[in-house]
């Protein structure tokens, strides 16, 4: 479990990182952290999904640039005591709604 105040130094991590890659072509929020395990696989172990909410053109979010993101945070998230590895996702503003509901709907139940 990841505390508030984890999720929230991740949270910064990871908007500075944005705001200096990106160079305010997109808004950003919210940033939403949380440790997750893959259900799928036997023994996998725990990994911190990160999915940031974007507005603005997506032809900003360039792929290489992107690619880069995990090993620019990562030493930073291993500073603050967060080892597991890092997965971020990016979510369309105006489908932020729409993926919570679905994924409220996928995990209902699994607490």
């Amino acid at each position: 479990m990841i505390t508030l105040e984890t999720e929230q130094k991740v949270s910064e991590i990871v908007r500075t990182d944005l705001d200096q890659g990106l160079r305010g072509h997109l808004a950003f929020g919210p940033i939403v952290v949380d440790r997750e395990i893959d259900e799928f696989a036997d023994d996998a172990p725990a990994y911190v999904h990160i999915k940031i909410v974007f507005e603005g053109d997506q032809k900003y979010l360039d792929p290489r640039w992107i690619a880069g993101m995990i090993p620019r945070i990562r030493p930073k998230l291993m500073e603050i005591g967060v080892d597991e590895f890092p997965v971020p996702s990016f979510i369309a503003k105006n489908e932020w709604d729409e993926w919570l509901r679905l994924n409220r709907r996928a995990h209902r139940g699994a607490d």
